[in-house]
């Protein structure tokens, strides 16, 4: 077996306790270390990740610090910095299974077509969920689309929406990556899209699944890719949510409109006052947490529809 795997840890003012599970669902893994690199991409944290993390555990482990602020610039600058064919990404807050590396090589070694794949993810809450929060599972990058390995190619697809088996904690094909490096380095809409900091915006994880996608590469979800993603106290608050609802529909619709799928006709900046509070009535947004998140969400999507 050769060397294909490099695994790819952006972190931004991690919480040490959720990352310390992070790093060690890596030192678990089935697949020996001497098969795949590890890089820390320090997205420029308030205290440098490289004076309190330990790497000494991995003979091929390296931390870099990636001044410039956003999970967009962390994964890029990632794929740079790799070395190997196949870039797994993981998150400071999801513990992968102990063979989800061994399962991701076996994957990826048996169709040369794949250019982009993902798994299954289960919630690990710090705090009990109210009943409802299922119904935001997609706020917290919960999913489990079953047993059934999905693929998916432009070929077979009508192109009038986001493929619903995109990855989710993306591992790309190197080759694809750096394809999207090249098309993100001429994209504004790309390159404003995404977590910055402490900010909520979203989308820049599902620019990457459109791009490699409409350039003919094949997708899929594989279920024995499966991964903890540890929900600490506060994003189960209403204002986290909230926030998260807002920010994340407002960047969907702008990276749709990015790959020419426009399920909506843009609107004028003057109405977006008076739709938000029509839509305050018809949510009935006062009346629990769930109506008002959802009624946020109703709000970013027309604040994204007024910036087109």
């Amino acid at each position: 077996m050769t060397i294909t795997l490099s695994v790819i840890l952006c972190s931004y003012n991690p919480d040490r306790n959720i990352f310390e599970e992070v790093v060690t669902s890596l030192k678990n893994q089935t697949l020996p270390y001497n098969y795949w690199e590890l890089l820390v991409i320090d997205n420029n944290s308030s205290e440098a990740i490289s004076n309190w993390l330990d790497l000494s555990w991995h003979p091929n482990a390296r931390i870099i610090l990636e001044n410039k602020i956003g999970l967009i610039n962390a994964r890029n600058r990632g794929t740079i910095e790799a070395q190997y064919e196949y870039l797994i990404s993981v998150d400071d807050d999801t513990a992968l299974f102990e063979d989800y590396l061994a399962c991701a090589q076996n994957i990826y070694s048996s169709d040369p077509s794949l250019g982009i794949i993902g798994g299954r993810s289960f919630p690990k809450f710090l705090k009990e969920p109210p009943d409802w929060i299922s119904e935001f599972n997609v706020l917290l990058a919960i999913r489990d689309l079953g047993e059934t390995e999905i693929t998916i190619q432009k070929s077979k697809f009508n192109i009038d929406k986001y493929p619903a088996c995109s990855p989710i904690l993306i591992a790309p094909r190197k080759k694809c990556m750096n394809e999207y490096l090249h098309f993100f380095s001429k994209n504004e809409i790309s390159k404003n899209l995404g977590r910055k900091g402490s900010n909520l915006s979203s989308g820049e994880d599902n620019d990457i699944n459109m791009y490699i996608f409409l350039k003919g590469y094949k997708l899929g979800y594989f279920p024995n890719l499966k991964f903890y993603h540890i929900i600490p106290e506060f994003r189960l608050t209403k204002k986290y949510l909230a926030k998260m609802a807002y920010e994340s529909s407002r960047s969907w619709v702008k990276m749709l409109s990015n790959h020419n799928i426009r399920p909506w006709i843009p609107i004028s900046r003057k109405t977006v006052w008076m739709r938000q509070l029509k839509a305050f009535f018809k949510q009935k947004a006062w009346l629990s947490k769930p109506n008002y998140i959802r009624w946020k969400g109703a709000c970013g999507t027309y604040k994204g529809l007024s910036e087109l």
